[in-house]
């Protein structure tokens, strides 16, 4: 019995590779957790930004006059995007 204790004591002694182990664990979420906080802070600096340049150009032209130019950025995206998927391989296309 007190050797099956020993070894069971042996085998879950905090080395310094376990220890390692965990720390760097640790290390790799706090590392995800600071770069989603900056990435959240310059989703946030984007988007103060453009409310700032809008109500900016509002004020300058009047609310009748601005257009909200985020609003015209998803048809742009769209057209881009299925255009290249019209495209064909290659190898798809034969000359006969």
């Amino acid at each position: 019995m007190l050797e099956w204790l020993r070894r069971w004591v042996l085998s879950h002694a905090p080395t310094p590779e376990r220890e390692a182990e965990k720390a760097l664990n640790e290390a790799r979420l706090a590392l995800y957790r600071a770069e989603q906080r900056v990435r959240d802070a310059i989703m946030y600096a984007e988007y103060y930004r453009e409310r700032v340049s809008f109500l900016k150009r509002v004020k300058e032209e009047g609310i009748e006059n601005v257009t909200d130019v985020r609003a015209m950025r998803p048809y742009a995206a769209q057209a881009g995007s299925s255009q290249a998927t019209l495209r064909l391989h290659p190898k798809a296309v034969t000359n006969e």
